[in-house]
């Protein structure tokens, strides 16, 4: 007995299934299916239909339901269900978006839907769901299945191998270049702008017309694209780019206009470009608006409606309106760039198509449905006649007809009989068994020769047609003829050339107003309104840290940039209008929220500038006397988001002290010693700003530069000077002998060699000056408000001794500020003491300040003059 084979076991089958590979070919192979099916079948449109498979899909249901632009609108859930089930085996959410999206007029250049219900908005808003909403096709979407039931598209099996759907809709008119498309796949995207359905048209007819024909010919029709929400398209050699190659970048401009009301201006927007949130814009208006970056912008409202897109924009009636729309359009979505780049499935595979590439495939998709049509009627009234001409020739033998009728058993008898006594065919003998007796009338028998005579003429028309190549490209004309005339319409984007660049200052949306500003040697920086500074009341000095002192403040405009030097060899460039507002009494921001400063980084002083003058000096001044001059057009720039440099320091030094000069200024060094320089500018040939400095004393020995101050030639200048022990001098500068650089050194005071006085601050004084308040800062952090009302000049020659009596014992003097600001603009160099103001006290707290007697008779001890000899 033979010996029964053992059947393999469930795991022993599995196990015989597996097939060892390396994952890297495997990964390799199985993304490249999936990557080409994405491509082909999901995220790039075909060109000869210009739609995706689901666009397509949907599309064709919906003509198979009968569910047309005649006929009621039917729930969007049927539609979904049915594209799901039969053609597309993806999500609902995907089928129902892409629903949508072909209906929404603002995506569409011609919607291919007509949507009943909420199908979203140009906001963002995500229509309602598909179980409230209807849709039916569009009539133009007539046109992309007009003829299929004539066998002009290639047909496949669906998913699941049940049914039949088309690989292409006959498309009788150009759609991926009117309503565009967009889409990425893998390593392949897509963007195709729409355009106006006439134009396209026109050039495709051009182009059936004649043989040789270029892109630049096409272009003649089309100009550039056109947007559903319409717009202004600025870039000609973007324009070109895209027909000429098939990518290229344009830029899409919101249409503006100015309306003027009693109290406002209006900045009204009518139209937005292609595919901008039309909310985001109204937003980000209202977040400038809020921010306070400009001023000038009262509120933002959308006032659009069933009417069309309104966006208005209140502006002051004394803003430069034009330069607030400028800046709108460059900070917002107002204005944005558009890339094309027009890829299409063309022939299985993607392809970058130009103008004449796609206007040429379009051609042959139209030739190749045009044909087959010709061929469908061509067949369908071939066979027609074939019957006529045996009804015909059965109804001239009626009588011998009906005779073998009768006298046959059945129908196929009958059948063979006619066929066997005529030589009728099987078609033929089929109809004529069918026939009704009523039509074996001489009636009948006119109206069926004379549609053989149609049928003769039809035939011979589509015989015509598929030989001669001229007529069937003339049969293409007149449909898309009769497709622009119904459906064309006039264009929505207006097409600008190229767009002028228009540079927009910032300071030019900002009211010219005027405001305190005060900066601290720590590097704090504040603005306030004049009414806060006002109401500071008997206080006018802003909040100060403690051991911090002011190095500038004084009024300026918020037009105005601040130029704040610091110890490193740094500039800091700020516009007024970027500093934080806030109230006077409070401390302000460390400057860092506008510029990253260095930790050891101090401020020395600070300008304010209205125009960048080219025929003044900023004078800057190291501590080991360094000297160097640079012209103040030199400080001009556009970035400034970081320190920039003002002067190359040598190892260990650092900038002390920064004026300004007017190109033939007098200047004025003092050190720590009591000792002076003075010498004419010219003397120090202008620089750069990322220049060394040149020497300004011939010897400093122990002692260090600490300020440097300008004089006109003939100007009668005086100054004060400062020692850490508590020594205020007032000088005149006409007592210091001009010399050149590098010159003799002379005394400012003369010193006890027992209890020298190093001189720590120096300050220029106007000569008409009568009072001031000088504020200064103690070793120990503490701040006192000196009130000096004796200005006469005391001799150099004079010994310093301490006259300030309110210096707190075992303290000294580390510095000293007056309220005081150097502002430049167009016509004057302007020194603003603010001890001038009439209606405000100067004082730095709500304690009297002291007074300072100075008496030149006071008796000093005399010292040799080798004690006090210099070099």
């Amino acid at each position: 007995m033979a010996k029964k084979k053992n059947k393999a076991t469930p795991e022993q089958a599995f196990v015989e299934n597996i097939r060892e590979a390396a994952m890297d070919d495997i990964m390799g192979d199985r993304f490249g299916v999936y990557a080409k099916e994405v491509i082909q079948n999901r995220a790039i449109p075909d060109v000869r239909d210009g739609l995706k498979p689901v666009q397509r899909r949907i599309i064709y249901a919906m003509y198979e339901d009968g569910n047309t632009f005649n006929r009621p609108t039917k729930k969007c859930a049927h539609t979904v269900g049915a594209v799901m089930g039969k053609y597309h085996p993806h999500g609902d959410s995907s089928i129902y978006d892409a629903l949508t999206r072909m209906s929404q007029d603002w995506v569409m250049r011609l919607p291919l839907i007509d949507f009943q219900g909420n199908n979203g908005s140009i906001d963002g808003d995500a229509p309602a769901a598909y179980r409230y909403t209807e849709s039916r096709l569009a009539e133009i979407s007539e046109q992309l299945v007009r003829d299929f039931n004539k066998n002009t598209v290639e047909m496949m099996l669906t998913f699941d191998d049940t049914a039949l759907e088309p690989t292409v809709l006959p498309a009788r008119y150009p759609n991926l270049y009117v309503n565009g498309a967009q889409g990425i796949a893998v390593g392949v995207a897509t963007e195709i702008p729409p355009h106006n359905l006439g134009e396209i048209i026109d050039a495709v007819i051009y182009r059936l017309k004649r043989k040789n024909v270029s892109v630049s010919d096409l272009r003649k029709f089309v100009l550039a694209p056109d947007f559903p929400t319409g717009g202004i398209i600025y870039g000609d050699e973007g324009l070109d780019e895209i027909y000429e190659t098939g990518r290229g970048r344009i830029e899409i401009e919101a249409k503006t206009s100015i309306e003027t009301t009693r109290n406002l201006q209006l900045i009204v927007i009518s139209e937005i470009p292609y595919a901008v949130n039309k909310a985001k814009i109204v937003r980000d208006i209202d977040e400038i608006i809020q921010s306070k970056k400009i001023d000038g912008i009262i509120d933002v409202r959308d006032e659009s409606d069933r009417e069309g897109l309104r966006i208005v924009v209140e502006v002051k009636k004394d803003a430069d309106i034009e330069i607030i729309r400028d800046f709108l359009l460059n900070r917002t979505q107002l204005r944005v760039g558009y890339s094309a780049n027009i890829v299409a499935i063309d022939g299985g595979r993607p392809k970058t198509l130009n103008l004449l590439d796609y206007v040429d495939a379009y051609i042959a998709h139209q030739v190749d449905v045009i044909t087959r049509r010709s061929k469908f009627d061509l067949e369908k009234y071939e066979k027609r006649l074939h019957l006529v001409d045996g009804l015909i020739q059965a109804i001239s033998v009626v009588d011998e007809v009906v005779k073998i009728i009768r006298g046959s058993k059945d129908k196929a008898d009958a059948k063979l009989n006619l066929r066997n006594a005529y030589d009728f065919s099987e078609p033929q003998a089929e109809a004529i068994v069918n026939l009704q007796l009523y039509k074996l009338t001489n009636t009948d028998i006119n109206v069926l020769k004379d549609e053989a005579k149609q049928l003769n003429e039809d035939i011979k028309q589509l015989n015509d047609v598929l030989t001669d190549e001229k007529l069937l490209k003339k049969i293409i004309i007149d449909d898309l003829s009769e497709i622009k005339k119904k459906f064309a319409a006039p264009r929505r984007s207006e097409i600008g050339g190229e767009r002028e660049v228009v540079t927009i200052d910032k300071r030019d949306l900002i009211a010219d107003e005027k405001v305190m500003v005060a900066v601290t040697r720590d590097g704090y920086i504040k603005r306030s309104s004049m009414n806060s500074y006002i109401r500071s009341g008997d206080n006018p000095l802003p909040g100060l840290k403690p051991g911090d002192i002011l190095v500038a403040m004084g009024e300026v405009m918020t037009t105005d940039i601040l130029i704040a030097f610091t110890s490193r060899g740094n500039y800091l460039y700020i516009p007024v209008f970027e500093i934080q507002d806030g109230r006077w009494k409070d401390e302000g921001n460390h400057i860092n929220y506008l510029i990253t400063m260095s930790g050891d980084e101090k401020i020395v002083n600070a300008f304010a500038l209205a125009s960048f003058r080219d025929d003044l000096y900023f004078v800057t001044l190291s501590k080991k006397g360094q000297i160097k001059r640079t012209q103040v057009s030199e400080y001009e720039v556009t970035r400034y988001k970081r320190p920039i440099q003002n002067m190359r320091l040598l190892k260990s030094d650092e900038v002390v002290s920064v004026t300004t000069s007017s190109g033939d200024s007098n200047i004025l060094i003092v050190a720590s010693d009591g000792k002076a320089t003075l010498f004419n500018e010219n003397e120090i040939t202008p620089v750069s700003t990322k220049a060394g400095g040149v020497k300004a004393f011939s010897n400093l020995k122990k002692a260090h530069a600490v300020e440097v101050l300008t004089y006109l030639p003939e100007e009668r200048g005086k100054f004060l000077a400062l020692s850490e022990k508590g020594h205020l001098r007032i000088l005149d500068s006409n007592y210091i002998e001009v010399t050149a650089r590098t010159g003799r050194m002379q005394f400012v005071w003369k010193l006890f060699k027992s209890s020298p006085h190093q001189l720590i601050y120096a300050s220029k004084l106007k000569h008409t000056q009568e009072s001031f308040v000088l504020n200064t800062l103690t070793t120990k952090g503490n701040q006192i408000a000196l009130t000096i009302d004796d200005l006469r000049p005391t001799m150099p020659d004079k010994y310093a001794k301490t006259n300030i009596d309110e210096l707190p014992k075992g303290e000294h003097f580390i510095s000293g500020f007056r309220e005081e600001l150097i502002r430049i603009d167009d016509e004057t160099l302007a020194f603003t003491p603010k001890g001038e103001e009439e209606d405000k006290p100067e004082v730095n707290s709500k304690e009297e300040p002291s007074k300072i007697d100075i008496d030149e008779d006071d008796d000093y001890e005399q010292i040799s003059i080798f004690d006090v000899m210099g070099d």
